[in-house]
């Protein structure tokens, strides 16, 4: 029916029931990758919870999200009505939608984040604490790191702790109890030190105590009492915590290495990032091919109340991260071998553009008609098949 939270279901026992849209449903069984569940229709259930952490908007898919939005606002409103239908299959009352909403915050910020704009908007909360939202559509896997290096660069100016979120839309910073709001410089770190500034800055994370305890379970390291009876999380979580205290004195640590290469590759987008920052944001910016306005107004905007909003949603539960995953670790690294690792190869260089294409075309049946590759029965084959 759909994937659980692994909370949820280090939670659940046989026969607890729980609600999922207007139905009831009954656990019958927990294995190792499934929850087996039956309708259990009239009975009362718990609300279920969990947290669908996908994988980020790709780099390139948010390049073409900021040209997209360039462009419509450039072009009169029949014309890219016309776009919107004919080109992306919007519907004629979601096209006008659309353009309203860019139009809405063209009007409040003068500009719009896009591959050629970035947007740093900073307004006074309600409680009189100011709030930096970096508008970009480069994808969570960009802003993940670019989020960490600048919150640390905050932390240490300010000597407070700063709250951040990232989306794929969005970087948020709340700065509490500051006067002013920082200069741009602030905002953009030299790409010469982002991975090691990002190597610092990764181990005391709960991404990374997360990744840590779930390499440690695949290769055994954290042995179950009874291997008839599940370890609660709580649990599992105590002993990846012991263990990564252990690990971190040894620079070489195999499990530790590949967290890193984990965090660094498969959730964060670091190489796109380092070239955002030295193509993008050093070479040409100096040529104003790419922009970066700041924007200080009363309210948010549109773009960045789309934002904030999944800040409020993420804070309103920030308590409920565990302890064992939130603390800071100090961890010996050999940086040398964990660059070896990493490799300096960026695989998405090796495909011929074209080569992708025809794939994609083949995979969703779009290719032509003299190309298609279509199912033929022989005589031989209709006549076996019809006797």
């Amino acid at each position: 029916m759909g994937e659980l939270d692994e909370e949820m279901v280090f939670e659940c026992q046989p026969g607890d029931v729980f609600l999922l849209g207007a139905s009831s449903w009954r656990v019958v069984d927990i294995t190792r990758d499934r929850v087996l569940v039956v309708p259990a229709p009239g009975e009362p259930g718990r609300m279920p919870f969990w947290r669908g952490d996908g994988s980020g908007r790709p780099y390139e898919f948010g390049q073409a999200i900021g040209r997209l939005s360039r462009e419509l606002s450039a072009e009169p409103t029949a014309t890219a009505i016309k776009r919107l239908e004919a080109t992306h299959g919007l519907e004629p009352s979601a096209a006008v939608a659309l353009l309203e909403y860019l139009n809405e915050q063209l009007q409040t910020c003068g500009e719009l984040p896009s591959d050629r704009t970035i947007i740093i908007e900073s307004f006074l909360d309600g409680v009189g604490d100011w709030r930096i939202v970096i508008l970009s559509p480069f994808g969570s896997r960009v802003h993940a790191p670019w989020a960490l290096l600048v919150a640390a660069r905050l932390q240490a100016q300010t000597n407070d702790e700063i709250d951040l979120m990232w989306t794929d839309d969005g970087i948020v910073f709340r700065l509490p109890e500051s006067r002013s709001v920082p200069t741009e410089e602030l905002f953009f770190p030299d790409p010469d030190e982002t991975e090691d500034a990002l190597i610092r800055q990764i181990g005391g994370t709960a991404l990374f105590a997360a990744k840590f305890r779930k390499n440690a379970a695949r290769c055994l390291l954290l042995p179950r009492r009874s291997p008839q009876k599940r370890t609660p999380l709580w649990l599992q979580r105590k002993r990846s915590a012991d263990l990564l205290k252990v690990a971190s004195r040894f620079r070489n640590f195999p499990i530790l290495m590949e967290t890193y290469r984990e965090c660094l590759r498969d959730v964060f987008d670091v190489p796109s990032f380092v070239k955002m920052l030295q193509v993008k944001m050093l070479q040409q910016v100096k040529q104003h091919a790419i922009s970066i306005r700041s924007v200080r107004s009363k309210h948010p905007s549109p773009f960045a109340g789309a934002v904030l909003c999944s800040y409020v949603g993420n804070f309103i539960y920030n308590g409920d991260a565990p302890l064992a995953e939130r603390r800071v670790q100090t961890l010996s690294l050999d940086h040398a071998q964990l660059r070896e690792l990493l490799g300096n190869i960026d695989f998405r260089e090796l495909f011929d553009p074209d080569v992708v294409k025809q794939i994609a075309a083949e995979l969703q049946r779009l290719e032509t008609s003299t190309s298609r590759r279509s199912a033929r029965l022989t005589t031989a084959s209709w006549s076996a098949l019809s006797g």
